[in-house]
């Protein structure tokens, strides 16, 4: 193989480390970009779960003040509460992804729809009836009791739904760090690849072209003194055989001798003529 051609196979491989390099980081970024994103997925799940949970323990204490016959500020904490549609419509459609979560999170809604909602109602309807204190007291008490069963029952369920999202955002947040630390390995790997095989390379390249040179070059020094055997000692020694330059410098070297010695021969043949 010729030394361009070893020495363009050397760029090649790293031109190819290069581009590995490039491609694990490019994906690495890539990689982090949609863990970051399902970090911050997570993270919006839970501030809207726990933004429903405040809505769902108003209306309990909003129900509250009604049963305290202060119906203004009742009145105004239930309509916040009802207000809050944002964070139901956002889980529902978030937890499509999840159907155990979906599940537990459609039957606080069914809770919701099926008992709390109604009964505020009739908590409502009874406050502005006819019905004398004590009746109204009697009534609102037994619904009162139900409501707050209820909510029991929509907390528990909404905080096993709030543990999981807050151990999915700690899984994301684990696995976007531990990719994060994972990309950096890499790179630093492939900057250590990359360095340690140019510079062995670099070497390796460096040695096969110079020490033939060098050998060549006490050759031809001991030739330029008159020394015509360094052919012997160029055959073992100064030929390297690798079907490149520096070989066909050593065959031309080996002819150049070959010549010095028949001309020598020659001289010496014409000398002997003369002096017979």
């Amino acid at each position: 193989m010729k030394i361009r051609q070893k020495l363009l196979l050397s760029y090649l491989i790293i031109i190819a480390l290069f581009v590995a390099a490039g491609a694990t980081i490019t994906y690495s970024a890539e990689r982090v970009s949609a863990l970051q994103n399902n970090v911050k997925q997570q993270e919006e799940i839970n501030d809207n779960a726990y933004t429903y949970q405040e809505g769902f323990d108003q209306m309990e204490f909003g129900t509250l003040m009604y049963s305290a016959y202060q119906a203004q500020e009742g009145e105004q904490i239930l309509s916040t509460a009802y207000a809050d549609t944002k964070s139901q419509t956002f889980l529902v459609n978030a937890l499509a992804s999840n159907p155990a979560l979906l599940a537990q999170f459609d039957s606080v809604l069914a809770l919701s729809n099926n008992t709390i909602y109604p009964e505020i109602n009739q908590i409502v309807s009874i406050y502005n009836s006819n019905l004398d204190i004590i009746d109204k007291d009697n009534q609102i008490w037994n619904l009162m009791t139900s409501i707050m069963n209820a909510t029991n029952q929509g907390d528990a369920q909404l905080a096993v739904i709030r543990g999981e999202i807050q151990t999915n955002v700690q899984n994301a947040n684990d696995a976007q760090q531990s990719y994060t630390n994972f990309s950096i390995i890499a790179i630093v790997a492939f900057i250590g690849i990359i360095s340690a095989v140019s510079v062995t390379i670099s070497v390796v390249m460096g040695k096969r072209i110079t020490n033939p040179l060098k050998k060549l070059a006490t050759v031809a020094q001991k030739v330029s003194q008159g020394d015509l055997d360094q052919r012997y000692y160029l055959k073992q020694n100064a030929d390297p055989k690798k079907g490149d330059e520096i070989d066909d410098l050593a065959d031309a070297f080996k002819k150049m001798i070959n010549a010095f010695r028949m001309q020598e021969a020659l001289l010496k043949e014409d000398e002997g003529k003369e002096n017979k």
